[in-house]
């Protein structure tokens, strides 16, 4: 059996006197494939807003004219 846990993993212990390079390095910030995945997700949502608004104005028109229509 595996088992699997998910969580931040913990990072080697620095000897003392050693530099804090290696850990300046992996402090500063997302990757290449961490950001490119962010944009992708957030252009997707922001695509998905549009088509929900363009739905939206669309239906709420049609609605609102067979409204006016009835009275």
């Amino acid at each position: 059996m595996v088992a699997v846990t998910y969580g931040v993993a913990r990072g080697a212990a620095r000897k003392v006197g050693e530099s804090s390079k290696a850990n300046a390095a992996t402090a500063k910030g997302p990757g290449f494939f961490a950001r490119l995945y962010q944009g992708m997700i957030d252009a997707r949502m922001k695509q998905a807003h549009r088509e929900l608004s363009l739905y939206s104005q669309l239906n709420n028109d049609w609605a609102n004219d067979r409204l006016a229509d009835k009275k």
